[in-house]
């Protein structure tokens, strides 16, 4: 068997939407809060999966660095960051290097 396949999985009263492809792992249909969402019934489900696969919408890459400029502010943060700890020091906490600073008074 090869594909798509769509599930209802029972929880008490309600039932929640999953589809399973194959080498993927499950998927449970999320709502609006990012929540499995619930239903009344089995085929309620069932059918709520079979639209969310034939309707998905297409996720194009928004947060493409087209310009560079995030790739630059991280060189300029790391930079700044390891020349404070270069210059002042710092403190080792739970294995990060917390950069120390110092203010006049």
């Amino acid at each position: 068997m090869t594909g798509t396949r769509i599930e209802a999985i029972s929880f008490g009263a309600y039932y929640c939407a999953a589809y399973r492809r194959d080498g993927a792992p499950d998927v449970l249909l999320d709502g609006a809060d990012g929540k499995p969402e619930r239903f009344p019934s089995a085929t309620a489900a069932i059918k709520a999966a079979e639209l969310a696969l034939h309707f998905k919408p297409t996720t194009t890459p928004a947060d493409e660095d087209l310009l560079g400029a995030r790739r630059f502010h991280e060189v300029r943060a790391a930079a700044e960051a390891a020349l404070q700890i270069d210059t002042l020091g710092g403190v080792v906490v739970e294995g990060r290097i917390i950069p120390v600073e110092v203010r006049r008074r």
